[in-house]
């Protein structure tokens, strides 16, 4: 797994973007040695470090002992009502579905490596590993105060994957509009005030993607951001950078805002949003897409803020389209 982070030109148009971003002043040197942009992200980019609540691992650990015991009791209490597991062919199991055929997601839940927590808010725990020669993204949440496993998403490894420095592809329809997922998400509605900011700063996201514009991505992505697809993993600073490259490459209409929504859910933890979306052409969904949106509440970060972009694709839907066009 290659992230050429301190090298690749990508990484380093990152930098400049990002020190220009006007939220908070930047020098280029100071009086501890820091060049501009490291001392924005030691004094500002990255909250105080919160230690993994205590009451996750109990929970975790008391999962993953009711997976082996195939005790579906102990299971249920441990899973969100709104839980889901989607594995890498696309495939959705909720809650009611995973405890019908507990063993086939205790099987899937061992042999974890390489596995990141990164904890939002005491909220959210976002776990990134790989298991069984995929990757796998899990989300755990606090619900009432009782720590509870909200979704699973397995996602496969790319058999080969581009160069970092690789530059972006060019837009297939420079001109074409985008109506949704740009200026509408179709028929959702907020439930509360934290899922309309998070709606408001994601079809920022999306327009800055469509018009690229690395200054405005980067200020609505948290530090801790990573987008995960069957073809890549990138971290924040390059995703920042591939925009910055498709801007001097193609110009404003140099990207691409993804997929039509057709159907999108939302729910709030308290200071965490999760967003879960079914998203396709022609009405067919072909990508189920997990993302995470935290308000860390301080001065360094006023707005919510993207921190996870996770997705698979749907095989079946994909080998149906397909198929059709034959």
């Amino acid at each position: 797994m290659r992230r050429f982070f301190a090298l690749a030109p990508v990484t380093i148009a990152a930098i400049c973007f990002l020190t220009s971003v006007q939220t908070l002043p930047v020098r280029a040197a100071d009086d501890d040695g820091y060049a501009g942009f490291e001392k924005w992200v030691m004094q500002h980019g990255v909250s105080a470090t919160a230690s993994v609540d205590p009451g996750f691992r109990k929970a975790q650990h008391d999962f993953d002992e009711a997976l082996q015991k195939h005790d579906r009791n102990a299971a249920a209490s441990l899973l969100n009502d709104n839980f889901q597991w989607v594995n890498s062919a696309g495939e959705q199991h909720s809650k009611a579905q995973v405890l019908e055929n507990l063993d086939a997601l205790a099987a899937n839940n061992q042999g974890a490596l390489d596995v990141r927590i990164t904890d939002f808010r005491g909220d959210v725990e976002r776990l990134i590993g790989l298991h069984h020669d995929e990757r796998f993204v899990h989300l755990w949440a606090k619900n009432h105060g009782v720590w509870q496993a909200f979704a699973f998403l397995d996602i496969p490894l790319p058999k080969e994957r581009a160069l970092d420095v690789d530059p972006p592809a060019p837009p297939k329809d420079p001109d074409a509009p985008c109506i949704n997922p740009c200026q509408t998400v179709g028929e959702f509605k907020p439930a509360d005030k934290s899922q309309a900011e998070a709606l408001r700063v994601w079809l920022q996201l999306k327009n800055s993607e469509w018009h690229p514009n690395p200054s405005l991505w980067g200020q609505r992505s948290d530090i801790y951001h990573e987008t995960i697809t069957s073809n890549m993993d990138m971290l924040m600073l390059q995703h920042v950078g591939l925009l910055a490259n498709a801007r001097t490459l193609y110009g404003e209409k140099g990207g691409g805002p993804g997929e039509p929504v057709l159907q999108m859910k939302m729910f709030t933890f308290n200071n965490v949003v999760i967003q879960q979306n079914l998203q396709g052409p022609a009405n067919t969904p072909v990508t189920w897409i997990m993302r995470v949106f935290v308000n860390r509440g301080d001065e360094a970060h006023p707005d919510w803020k993207i921190c996870l972009s996770a997705q698979t694709r749907i095989k079946k839907n994909l080998e149906s389209r397909s198929a059709a066009k034959e």
